[in-house]
Order: structure tokens, then sequence, then C-alpha cells
């Protein structure tokens, strides 16, 4: 089966309006999580306006499901063609005759429709939904022919140039037309009764004209040859006035050091970049400083995956190419370093975020009055057929007692008086627990007062990122400070420990976007119930049930690195929960 259907009134001709869209899609044999993923971007659409109906509710009433798909394409202000190998076979007529017949004559009607009306392009969107590629796009709508709209996550953010593109939304609108300029006419120079320059004789004159690139050989008995020189290509040339002001002040300052323009400043990325005869290139963030940089140091950049729309550009110049650590920023992945040594690699500059997504979609272990964790989302450069096999289990078990996690049930039952069983972290069991090749989980209990749980998730069709949760439950109150421990210790468990069952060095793992630590409280009731904020002074306010800050970090910092990261999370926390006095200095 195929298509969902979203039918609005008549378009406006401006401002932002829900868009007319059919979305045609097959269903994946053996990969139901494809199907799961159209779902999702239908609740999408409906929660950005968009007025969605699903074939599921039309499929409740009997009808000629030939005519209806006809007159869903027909009609749409949008068909969006949702890319996987079934439907690119359907599409080609290389599946077999029984397989998604629907989709085969939903395909074909669009591939009809599309040649009959070349110019209506736009209304036909090839769309990638993550866990597919553009391989799955049919032929006659690949990259060559129009867009591919790739959704990587489903959020506005994820989806924002399919939202733009349906609810007509541009993300740069055109300029208005101003007044036409009044230019004089210039006058003619009165003619000259110059005589054209005398050729030398005595052979062949041979002149060359435009542009020479390469090697210009003469042979023969001429008489001479005359070779114009290329015309000199201005600093910042190609680029805005700012722009080019920027270019010219960078080139001043690295004092004759770059050589000469090797060509125009072209976009890249996030700004400019202008490359120099000196093995150097200038390159500037759009509306920043420029910054003139070694040919070195620009070749280790654009070894870095996404650059430069990721990283982005340097922040100040680096013309001698023997600095080892390099300041980035203006890229989407925000302020970090290019670190060269041993191979050139990227991490971010250390920030926290009062958002938060994976701490709020993923459910905790069990039941517990307080659960203490943190989410580590860790995206990896890692090999497609990466699994979670029999020799990751037993390194997962033997690591995980030389965690830090693992010495805080021991240290919170000496600070209260309550005895100690030996403690042993064993593979978790149970009708609610999920073990696969990329799902698994360890637990280790203190009877029904405390338990610590690791677990890690491998990339699948919601996220491109290894994922490890490592939770702290207790039935018990802690205090404020107890919260910052079992944060720093949580932190190191979940973003090194664990993983490094599967990445033998995760703090120098090629990285594809900003690695990201959740930390998160969370508990049935009341915060106040179960944590002790006194340290804090008086609440005006009532805190809910839980609180989580995202910490942007390199992996592996240093244990007093993650104890103040956790302290200012946990600050920033409490102040939202009306502690409005609360400062770091009050946590020890």
């Amino acid at each position: 089966m195929a298509g969902q259907y979203v039918d609005v009134g008549e378009p406006a001709e401006t401002g932002p309006q829900p868009a007319a869209v059919f979305l045609s899609y097959a269903r994946e044999p053996g990969d139901p999580a494809h199907e799961e993923a159209v779902l999702r971007l239908w609740a999408l659409l409906r929660s950005c306006g968009v007025d969605a109906r699903l074939d599921r509710g039309e499929a409740q009433q009997r009808r000629d499901w030939a005519l209806w798909r006809g007159q869903q394409i027909r009609d749409a202000g949008h068909v969006l063609v949702i890319a996987s190998p079934a439907y690119r076979r359907s599409a080609e007529g290389r599946g077999d005759s029984a397989e998604e017949r629907g989709v085969q004559w939903e395909a074909r009607l669009i591939r009809d429709t599309f040649f009959a009306d070349p110019r209506a392009v736009n209304r036909f969107v090839p769309v990638v939904l993550p866990g597919q590629s553009k391989d799955g796009v049919p032929d006659f709508l690949g990259p060559d022919t129009a867009d591919v709209y790739t959704v990587s996550d489903f959020t506005v953010e994820g989806a924002e140039p399919l939202l733009r593109l349906l609810t007509n939304q541009p993300e740069i609108l055109e300029p208005p037309l101003g007044p036409v300029p009044e230019l004089k006419p210039r006058p003619v120079p009165p003619a000259t009764s110059a005589k054209p320059a005398r050729r030398p004789g005595g052979g062949v004159w041979n002149e060359i004209s435009g542009t020479v690139h390469g090697t210009v050989f003469q042979v023969g008995n001429v008489g001479s040859m005359n070779v114009p020189a290329a015309p000199a290509v201005p600093v910042g040339d190609g680029a805005d006035p700012r722009t080019k002001r920027a270019f010219q002040d960078a080139y001043r300052r690295a004092a004759g050091r770059l050589g000469e323009p090797a060509g125009p400043a072209l976009r890249e990325g996030p700004g400019f970049v202008q490359h120099f005869t000196g093995d150097a290139v200038i390159c500037a963030v759009d509306g920043k400083r420029a910054v003139a940089v070694a040919g070195p140091v620009w070749d280790d950049l654009s070894a870095l995956p996404d650059f430069p729309a990721g990283p982005g550009f340097p922040t100040t110049d680096y013309v001698n190419g023997a600095a080892q650590v390099v300041d980035l920023g203006g890229g989407t992945w925000k302020a970090g370093v290019l670190l060269r040594d041993p191979e050139p690699r990227w991490h971010p500059q250390p920030r926290l975020s009062m958002e938060a997504r994976r701490a709020f979609q993923l459910p905790v272990a069990g039941p517990a009055k307080l659960t203490v964790r943190a989410i580590a989302t860790l995206p990896w450069q890692l090999d497609d057929d990466l699994e979670i096999t029999g020799l990751t289990r037993k390194l997962l078990k033997s690591a995980l007692p030389q965690a830090e996690i693992t010495a805080q049930i021991p240290t919170l039952c000496r600070r209260r008086g309550l005895p100690l069983s030996s403690l042993q972290w064993e593979r978790a069991s149970g009708p609610d627990v999920r073990q696969t090749g990329r799902d698994a989980r360890y637990d280790q209990a203190a009877g029904d007062s405390m338990r610590a749980v690791a677990r890690i998730m491998l990339p699948n069709s919601l996220t491109s990122a290894i994922t490890v949760t490592v939770e702290f439950q207790s039935n018990l109150p802690i205090t404020a400070n107890e919260v910052v421990e079992l944060w720093t210790a949580a932190w190191d468990t979940a973003a090194v420990v664990v993983p490094r069952a599967l990445v033998p060095d995760p703090a120098n793992a090629v990285l594809l976007a900003p690695p990201a630590v959740e930390l998160q409280v969370k508990t049935d009731g009341t915060l106040t119930d179960v944590i002790d904020l006194s340290v804090f002074g008086n609440s005006v306010g009532r805190p809910g049930p839980q609180g989580a800050v995202t910490v942007v970090a390199p992996v592996g910092l240093g244990r007093d690195e993650r104890r103040a990261w956790a302290a200012k999370a946990l600050t920033r926390l409490a102040r939202d929960w009306g502690f409005v006095n609360a400062e770091e200095s009050d946590l020890r």
C-alpha cells in the first residue's frame, strides 16, 4: 500500500500556508522501521499545521483504489516520493509483479504525469528519511532532475528544508527592486590617424589572445610570438564588498607570505574562500573577520567530515602552518577546534544547552522513586556492519567493574550505614528487556533500594549515532552534591567506558557531528521530595517531576572538568525550579 494525502483549501498567494501533499511510499520487506519512519513524517506534518490523511484511515472504506490514487496525484500541490529500494524497483518496473501493486500503479501515474509536464518538476519531491539513502530515488527523479530533500530527524530542525518548501516559507527572500539609476552617456573619443603597429618582418607573426593555460611551443622558421600576460585577480574578487574588504585586511596582515590570488573568491559552506599561489588561503564566515590559513592547516581541515559546512572556518590567522590546535567557528557544529596530531579530528568547545531530546524519549530502566542518568549521543564514523557480539558483551562485563559508576552504590550505602553484599554487573533479563545484536544492557543492584544500569544502543532508523544510557535508581533520598557526583560518574561510563567495547579509542574517534551528554533527574512525584536542594537556599516555586540539561563537550573529559559541568548543569536547573539565588559555589 502507498499514499498519504493532505487536502487543504485554495493556496494563498503570500505567507506561510499548509500545502496539499500526497506521500507515496512502499513498504520495505523485512524493514518495518521504514513504514514507522513514514508514519513519523506524517505525524510531523500534522504537528506543523498540515491536515494529513493516512491510507490506513481510507482503507476502512471500500473504494476503487486506482481511481483514488489518480485523484490524489492530480489534486496534490506536491507529491512526496519517499525513497527506498522497494519503491525504486517498483517505479522502474524491476519489481516482482506481485510486489506492492499499488506502488507500481502509483509510481506509473507519477512518472506519466512528470513526463507529461516537465515544467511541473517542483510538484514531485524526492524525500529521503532516516535509514534510507538517495539510492532509493527513482531514476526519473534522480538528483540531476530535482532536489532531493533529506529528513535527518523528525523535528522541525531535521526537516526544515522540506517544511519550508511545503509551507511556502523560503529561507532567503528576493530583495525588492529599487529605482533604476540614471547613467549619463560617455563621450566617444575622436578618430585618430595613427597607423597600426608594424609587425616585424622576416618570418611568421603569431599572436595568442585570450587566457593561456599550460605551455606554448613555437616550432619552425618564425619571426616572433606574443603571449599576453594573464590579467591579475584582485584579492577578494568574487565576494561581496564587505567580505572583499575583510580579505584585503587579512592579505595585508599576512605581509606578503601568501603569494598572489590563484583565482577569485568562491562561496564554500558558511562563507567565502580564495586560494593563493603561496600554498595558502583566505577564508571568512559571512559577516565575520577574514583570516589567512597556511596550506597544510587547510589540507587537514579539508579532511574533516562535512567540512566546511559543519566545522566552519578558523577564527584567527594560521599562516605558518605549525599550529597543532586550530580554533573553528561559524559552521553548523558551532565552536570547536581542529586537533592535528596524530590525525586531523574535530572536538567541540564545551557548552551547555537547556534543550534535551533523548532524555524525554528514552524510558528509564524501571520504576523507582528517583532516577539520575547520563545519556551520551556519540555520532562517530562507524562501519556499516557494526554489531554487538558475544565478544562485545564480554568486554562490557569486564570493563564495568572498573567504571566510576560502580563505586557509587557502595559509597552511598556506607554514608547511610546500610549493609553491603557482593555487587556484580549482570546481563539484564525480563519481559521488558530487549537484548539484540544492536542493544545490550547490564545491571548492578543492591537489593530493592538502589541499582545502576548501563545500556548501549547502535544506530537505527531514528538516529545515526551510538546512544549509551547510564543511570542510577534509588528509593532513598539523596543530596544535591550526590546528584553531581552521580552525573560525573555516569558521564564517563556512558561516553568512554561502555563505548570502548565497540570503539577502541573513543576520545579520538572521527566525529560526524558534535557529541553530547544529557544529564537528567526524574521522579514519580516532586523532585524536592527525593533530592535535598537546601544548599541552594529557599525556592519561590515548586519543581516538577524531572529536569534535563545537555552538555556538548569532547569525549574523554577529565573528572574535574566533568564535575564542574555537572555542577553548572544542576545550578541552571535549580534556578528554573525556583531557587533563583542558586550558584555553582553552593556545591562543594
